[in-house]
């Protein structure tokens, strides 16, 4: 089952790509619109195709900024799917265009950092995707240039010239993509979700919270938050070891996540306790959603809910007084001590 809640990296990361993006644009259009500029100041003329290559490789970049600014704080995938469309084809165009090789090379370099931004904010699969679309795009784009040469007293013929800036470009594109921007997304991943459950851990969770009131807008935001504990967990780790306990920590999160209200944010904070709030519209429903789940749920569990209205910075006072009924809920309940000898959680570690 897909889950309906944010509950993953991708929601710690949202807050970011759009920002990343932007300036990434930022970056390379200004470098393209110094291409104008700069080669005269040497000496150098510029040619017709040159002129026509960085143009639209300007061009590009400035269309993805307006949809970028259209789309506000959180744009829509339509729209990250037209700016990376545009990020994806001005680069190869400009490099279309070039005939000097150390130009060539200095284009690649804004390949390797767009590179790195598809490993960090999208799957595996499609980032994959992504980086060879870019690497195929930028090999057209140097053998389709009109002649490559270099700015040595070496008599060097233009295809010789091209496949080197080809090796060179391509190893750091594919190099930069698999190294750095691997290791990037694999230390955001390592800080922002739990290992056992694969949900958001504290912090990011907390990340997500102040991204999702960021997107609600600047008026009245309403929030819900509620505090999940299992019960009777340490009876569980007493009777059964820890692996059963974890085993239920995981089987939890799984049906939390499967059954919680879409656009809620999910996290373990630390034990055997989760936290899920949502933001803006119908979020008064989720008391109501929780007591069905606690019903229905195969692993019992109490929880306590808090909501807030217009205030700044309302996650201290939510997880108080979540926390206060939460406890209020667990003095009402006496669930009974699991059986002693029940098959159903024996593990490998206390047989």
């Amino acid at each position: 089952m897909r889950p309906l809640a944010a509950s993953s990296v991708d929601t710690v990361l949202q807050d970011y790509q759009p920002r990343i993006l932007r300036r990434y644009l930022w970056i390379t259009t200004a470098l393209h619109l110094a291409g104008f500029v700069l080669p005269p100041m040497v000496g150098l003329s510029i040619r017709p195709e040159t002129v026509a290559a960085r143009t639209a490789g300007v061009l590009l970049g400035v269309f993805a900024l307006v949809v970028l600014h259209r789309g506000g704080r959180r744009p829509s995938r339509r729209a990250y799917q037209v700016c990376t469309a545009a990020a994806l084809l001005a680069t190869p165009i400009v490099m279309s265009g070039l005939v000097l090789a150390v130009a060539q090379l200095l284009c690649a370099i804004a390949a390797m950092f767009l590179a790195m931004y598809f490993v960090v904010f999208y799957p595996k699969r499609q980032s994959r995707l992504l980086v060879g679309c870019l690497t195929g795009l930028m090999v057209v784009g140097v053998v389709v240039a009109p002649t490559a040469f270099t700015l040595v007293p070496v008599e060097v013929d233009t295809v010789t010239v091209k496949a080197a800036v080809l090796v060179v470009a391509v190893t750091c594109v594919v190099g930069a993509a698999e190294m750095f921007g691997s290791l990037t997304r694999t230390l955001i991943e390592s800080a922002s979700t739990d290992g056992l459950t694969a949900l958001l851990n504290r912090a990011g969770f907390e990340l997500a919270f102040r991204h999702a009131l960021e997107s609600a807008g600047t008026g009245q935001v309403s929030v819900t938050l509620a505090l999940i504990d299992v019960d009777q967990f340490k009876s569980t780790n007493d009777h059964y070891g820890h692996a059963a306990g974890d085993a239920v920590l995981v089987d939890l999160a799984n049906y939390l996540a499967g059954h919680m209200p879409r656009g809620a944010l999910l996290a373990r904070v630390g034990g055997d306790e989760f936290v899920t709030c949502v933001v803006g519209e119908r979020h008064d429903e989720l008391p109501g959603v929780m007591a069905q789940l606690a019903r229905e749920s195969p692993t019992p569990f109490s929880f306590g809910a808090a909501s807030s209205t217009g205030e700044a910075d309302p996650l201290t006072a939510l997880y108080r007084h979540a926390d206060r009924e939460l406890y209020t809920a667990k003095q009402r309940q006496h669930p009974p001590e699991p059986p002693a000898d029940e098959p159903s959680l024996r593990t490998g570690w206390n047989i």
